[in-house]
């Protein structure tokens, strides 16, 4: 009978315990309250301790203190020492970053940089209220609503939210557009912009296809099947999908995507936490699963973008080519808090089909270090020879065709292309950091300037010698050191990037890829895989 009775007091026990801490925790409220009635402090949990020390900073430091700016900064060091991803969103940031996730937003949408302080219009956004109303790539906006802008003067910020508002509302844009007409006025009715995740779809062979996406949002696999079909209709067969410098986002519309690639019930990517696993599996056989596909990757490839390439590369379903990925295979929930800021905290890790973790090693309240690790693989030669990835001898994988894959975080490429610093030179980096190149492009064309119907014909209508002229009095006058010597270094690299960025004017960023795609080393290694 005593052996039954400890059994039933052994079941009971984890209820007990939990009806303990719960009065514990309740009755702990009233253990430091002073005969006083002062305000409760509790300081028997650690919440109740960051709340008291706060007060006390507030109340009896030396200087004013303000109270919000201290408890953002001790939740920013909090979630710090966690891991590198879990972080603080502030207020004023979760809008902007809802837009991103979401794909849109509400403006009069355009592409826009400011120097000379001068609004130059680099694109209307395609279909967007602006296009719609005549605005085109190299277009002045020299005032709104009547009234000049003083762009000396005036943030970007405040800038975007004099061109942004609620759809239906209207702006009259006060336009300079060279060469041509002049000063004319546009009236723009505001709408909801589209913020699209595809670059850019452009044929490069009579049979490859390139689909270059900058992120993943909730539109990126509607978009992407879209830009496959385009290209199909075109001729494509095989295409190039380039995720380089892709920073990740939504971890469904890569999941979307890769169902567009695979055969029904393929793994894709599986998530662990402290107690659980979530998988994620193809759910039916892909509308492009067929096509021959070759995944660019670099460095600056993450989070969603390694979900997809591990995805493609377990799966044996795409070559990877170019460098190893960033390695963020950190899960993080967006947790909203009363003040409508958020924080991002991590609840589970990534793994590719194979088992492989794509998390790279990181240390405790090291963040800069984790962040400037791309300094060492420059360092350690990791982004020019192959044989400089490290690889852990425990972590290696095999593919259901007997591939071998590495873990030990990040992507490692199955062909691996090294950066080509053959072109570099001191004046090309001057010209980059002030972006030079597609500033002068912005300036001195525009759609009409440039001839020809199509890329072929416009590409071949341009003066290479008198663009590289009148490009090398702009760099003067720009404050950069002509150096002969640099120059023939470089320019081979600053003519395909002038060419390609005065077809941006006209063509938008079809024409930029598709001239750039000639001296991309990446690209060229893909085409040849691909054939």
């Amino acid at each position: 009978m005593r052996d039954n009775n400890n059994k039933l007091l052994f079941n009971y026990l984890p209820v007990i315990g939990a009806i303990c801490i719960v009065l514990g925790l309740y009755l702990g409220k009233f253990l430091y309250q002073d005969s006083s009635s002062t305000p409760i402090i509790f300081s028997g949990g650690s919440g109740g301790k960051v709340d008291e020390v706060i007060e006390q900073v507030v109340e009896n430091y030396v200087d004013p203190v303000d109270e919000n700016e201290i408890t953002e900064y001790a939740v920013k060091k909090l979630l710090a020492h966690l891991d590198p991803h879990s972080t603080y969103i502030p207020p004023k940031e979760v809008e902007k970053e809802q837009e991103r996730m979401s794909g849109k937003f509400e403006g009069i949408g355009i592409e826009f940089r400011i120097f000379d302080d001068t609004l130059f219009v680099i694109n209307p956004i395609k279909g967007g209220p602006s296009q719609k109303a005549g605005v085109q790539a190299g277009d002045r906006i020299i005032g709104l609503n009547h009234e000049k802008v003083a762009l000396g003067k005036l943030e970007v910020d405040s800038l975007v939210k004099l061109l942004r508002g609620k759809s239906g509302s209207k702006v009259e844009l006060m336009v300079y557009r060279p060469f041509t007409d002049g000063i004319i006025n546009l009236e723009v009715t505001r709408g909801e912009i589209p913020i699209f995740s595809i670059d850019a779809a452009v044929l490069l062979s009579e049979e490859i296809g390139l689909i270059k996406i900058n992120r993943f949002s909730s539109q990126t696999h509607i978009e992407f099947k879209e830009a496959a079909k385009t290209l199909i209709n075109k001729g494509a067969r095989k295409f190039i999908i380039d995720l380089r410098d892709n920073p990740g986002g939504s971890l469904n519309s890569v999941v979307n995507l890769c169902d567009q690639l695979l055969p029904e019930g393929k793994n894709i990517v599986y998530t662990k936490g402290e107690n659980e696993r979530e998988t994620f599996n193809s759910t039916s056989d892909g509308e492009f699963m067929d096509r021959e596909l070759a995944v660019l990757i670099n460095q600056n490839s993450a989070s969603a973008s390694e979900i997809l390439a591990g995805a493609l590369q377990d799966n044996d379903k795409a070559t990877i080519i170019g460098r190893r990925t960033f390695g963020k295979g950190l899960v993080q929930a967006v947790i909203p808090l009363k003040d409508r800021s958020s924080i991002h905290l991590t609840i589970a890790r990534y793994y590719t089909p194979t088992g492989r973790c794509i998390q790279k090693p990181f240390e405790k309240d090291d963040i800069l270090a984790y962040h400037s690790e791309e300094l060492d693989r420059w360092e350690s030669g990791e982004l020019y020879h192959k044989d400089s990835i490290k690889v852990i001898d425990s972590l290696v994988y095999t593919t259901p065709k007997g591939k071998t894959v590495y873990g030990g975080g990040g992507i490692i490429p199955d062909e691996f292309v090294g950066l080509d610093t053959t072109m570099n030179s001191p004046m090309l980096f001057d010209i980059i950091d002030k972006n030079l190149i597609r500033n002068y492009a912005v300036k001195y064309f525009t759609p009409g300037k440039i001839k020809g119907m199509n890329f072929e014909a416009s590409s071949q209508s341009l003066s290479q010698s008198k663009i590289i002229a009148s490009f090398k009095s702009f760099c003067l006058s720009n404050e950069i050191q002509w150096v002969e010597k640099d120059w023939e270094t470089s320019e081979e690299y600053i003519t395909n990037k002038l060419l390609a960025n005065i077809l941006r004017v006209k063509f938008s960023n079809a024409g930029y890829y598709k001239k750039s795609a000639e001296l991309d080393n990446d690209i060229k290694k893909a085409i040849d895989v691909l054939n």
